[in-house]
């Protein structure tokens, strides 16, 4: 399993009392400490998560039918956040309906694989070899270069941070009280079957 510990340290510094995040606030007090969303953390480079990877539409057919929102929540293993091109291309791909899930599989798909991707123009080209349905130059240069993008990751990063995490893949519950990090044991297939049994007792 890859630590994300180089990468949360300096961004543990900035941590507060409430963690806003991913389209979802933690940290806020309420009476329904239900779950409101499972967060995944993962890393493109992860050969565990990659093998999560296979386990991911179980997961999310979990997840929808727990009522809950799924965010998959990639963070750099090996680089900084300026140049983290995969991890910055993916998070701008949110924006655009029904993409996301392609870039997620292409980037999986090419640390499977030992594409390297470490550069901007070879995040883009493997982009538009297998997700062709966006014009990724014109995209890039208002989305994936905007500091925005490396803002997502920062903002994810510090979800990792509350809850703890110190390994890929991670899976961590939030609602509007609570961050927590599921324990999880066991080989990739164990741990996926943990995640659906948690998500079914919800």
């Amino acid at each position: 399993m890859i630590s994300p510990t180089r990468l949360l340290h300096p961004i543990r510094r900035i941590l507060g009392v409430t963690v806003a995040t991913l389209g979802l606030a933690a940290g806020a007090h309420a009476g329904n400490d239900q779950p409101l969303a499972l967060v995944e953390f993962a890393s493109f480079d992860c050969p565990h998560c990659q093998a999560m990877d296979k386990h991911h539409s179980s997961i999310q057919a979990a997840v929808e039918a727990a009522g809950l929102e799924y965010r998959y929540a990639p963070l750099p293993s090996h680089t900084g956040l300026e140049r983290a091109w995969r991890e910055r291309a993916f998070y701008a791909s949110r924006s655009i309906p029904g993409v996301a899930n392609d870039v997620r599989k292409a980037f999986i798909t090419a640390g499977e694989t030992g594409v390297p991707l470490k550069d901007y123009d070879d995040v883009l080209a493997h982009l538009q070899l297998h997700v062709p349905q966006v014009r990724w130059n014109e995209f890039a240069d208002d989305h994936i270069s905007d500091p925005s993008s490396v803002e997502a990751i920062e903002r994810a990063a510090r979800l990792a941070g509350r809850a703890g995490l110190r390994e890929y893949p991670a899976f961590v519950a939030v609602s509007r009280s609570e961050v927590k990090l599921l324990s999880l044991s066991g080989d990739v297939a164990e741990r996926a079957e943990a995640v659906i049994k948690y998500l079914e007792n919800l």
